[in-house]
């Protein structure tokens, strides 16, 4: 039994020294389990400005554009949306600049309604709204960015794409009709559906 003790005695101190000099290890390869989650906590934790979203409607509506643009991006909702969406345009991708935005617009989508005089819906969709302002950029933006295109509007009870087969029908055989046409294709292809098939 004294044999037991003194070995534990002397290889217990041995066990412990072995484990710190392996939590001491600051070699790259050591570290990187450690910098994975960093980065994780990180991409978890990124900004968001939902404030920079106010406003919307307005430039929208008017189709404004940037008084200082940003390489190939001319509009002022196209600043609103990245800054609220902490997009670097000199350095996110394509990929990472649509899940930025896909992002801050889902966790805004109750707000980015409108109200105008020209615009029939009540408490509208923006994306509604920029059909009825035939706003070309933004519905090719928003589909490009793989925003959601599916909610219903309470007041009307209808998708985007209910909203733009509805403008479409009433636009036949008017100058409208093919550009209305454009915007139901463009919706389609980036995902939206009608109301009866979600």
């Amino acid at each position: 039994m004294k044999f037991i003790l003194l070995s534990l005695l002397f290889v217990t101190p041995l066990l412990f020294a072995s484990a710190a000099e392996e939590c001491n290890d600051v070699t790259p390869d050591a570290l990187e389990p450690m910098l994975k989650v960093a980065e994780a906590v990180n991409n978890d934790t990124e900004c968001s400005n939902p404030k920079k979203l106010r406003g919307m409607c307005a430039v929208v509506g008017d189709l404004t554009e940037d008084s200082e643009p940003q390489g190939k991006y001319k509009y002022l909702y196209q600043r609103k949306i990245f800054e609220a969406a902490c997009v670097d345009i000199n350095k996110d991708s394509e990929e990472e600049i649509a899940r930025k935005v896909s992002k801050v617009w889902k966790e805004n989508e109750d707000k980015l309604i409108c109200n105008n005089t020209r615009f029939e819906v009540a408490n509208g969709n923006i994306i509604k709204f920029a059909v009825d302002s035939t706003f070309d950029s933004f519905l090719t933006d928003i589909a490009t960015w793989k925003i959601n295109l599916n909610k219903v509007d309470e007041t009307d009870g209808r998708t985007v794409l209910d909203y733009v087969k509805y403008q479409m029908e009433r636009a036949k055989g008017t100058p409208s009709e093919q550009r209305i046409s454009f915007y139901y294709r463009t919706l389609r292809s980036a995902g939206a559906k009608h109301k009866s098939e979600l």
